[in-house]
């Protein structure tokens, strides 16, 4: 909640509830953050830290870093990346199996790895969602902006010898090609036709 903000008696008890039934599930109710949370459990969503942890585990295993000082080192996620990002985005799960969420804004201040971290998970799009045919796109108003997060991806690709060998960087195009899937991430913006 923001701050200065209190829960109603109601949203408290959903979410005394709701915790209830995560710890009953099986599932650590530390995801159940506030009240939207809540209401997401009691309408049948759940967390699965196993589905989290996949996401987690291709970054810190396969992506590499390729800014200057990191330049090769594997990809540690952050505290927030993790708690405030990839756990919730990848981990909360429908009552159907999908995915709770389906976009994220990241709103961190500079040098937070906000570039690297939106290419990572690109990277893991493209080739290990377990999806048939993917279709990655790094939007951006201008060609200079997608550039900057397609270049980090790029870096990524041509720094980890595993991804290296699934995927083809074609700077030119800005394109990387997963052939293995028929897959492609590419870099788009407002400004091309």
């Amino acid at each position: 909640l923001p701050d200065g903000h209190q829960m109603t008696r109601e949203q408290q008890r959903d979410l005394t509830r709701a915790k209830e039934m995560a710890l009953a599930d099986g599932w650590h109710p530390q995801w159940i953050r506030g009240p939207h949370d809540a209401r997401a459990v009691l309408r049948g969503s759940r967390f699965d830290e196993q589905q989290a942890m996949r996401v987690r585990t291709f970054i810190e295993r396969f992506v590499r870093l390729g800014t200057a000082r990191w330049a090769g080192e594997p990809f540690r996620l952050l505290p927030w990346q993790w708690a405030d990002l990839v756990g919730p985005l990848y981990g909360w799960r429908r009552a159907d199996g999908t995915r709770r969420f389906r976009r994220a804004s990241i709103w961190v201040p500079k040098k937070n790895a906000k570039t690297e971290t939106a290419a990572a998970l690109s990277l893991y799009h493209l080739v290990a969602d377990n999806e048939s045919n993917p279709h990655v796109a790094i939007a951006a108003v201008d060609r200079y902006q997608a550039a900057i997060c397609f270049d980090a991806a790029a870096r990524m690709v041509r720094r980890s010898p595993a991804l290296g060998r699934k995927l083809e960087v074609l700077d030119s195009r800005k394109r990387i090609i997963a052939a293995a899937v028929d897959g492609r991430l590419e870099a788009l913006s407002a400004d091309a036709e």
